[in-house]
């Protein structure tokens, strides 16, 4: 008589009842909607993954276990994310100090000109 709840999606083609259209798991996610590995995952995957996982949880019509387990993958998720933009952040610190190095060798080379 124990009926299992699942979440409510307002559109059924965004739904993250954990299969894809194919029939088989989510990326990222196990046939039993545990966490699994996320870091092929690019950043804009991660992120509509985490907005559908926290969907499911604003809802607030999922069983305590399921809902346990999609806040731990939404903090995976993110964790994903961030170290993504991390890295993102460190390439640009990267290309602006070669290219403030190259205007300080242009303004040297003026400089030396002179």
């Amino acid at each position: 008589m124990d009926k299992k709840r699942t979440a409510k999606v307002a559109d059924p083609a965004k739904a993250s009842d954990g299969v894809d259209s194919a029939g088989g798991p989510l990326s990222g996610q196990g046939a039993d909607g545990g966490l699994t590995d996320i870091s092929g995952l690019n950043f804009e995957q991660a992120m509509a993954e985490l907005e559908r996982v926290t969907g499911s949880l604003e809802n607030g019509d999922l069983p305590i276990a399921e809902a346990l387990s999609a806040y731990q993958r939404g903090a995976a998720l993110m964790r994903h994310a961030q170290s993504i933009l991390n890295h993102v952040q460190t390439e640009i610190e990267v290309v602006e100090s070669d290219q403030q190095q190259r205007v300080d060798r242009s303004a040297l080379v003026a400089q030396i000109k002179d």
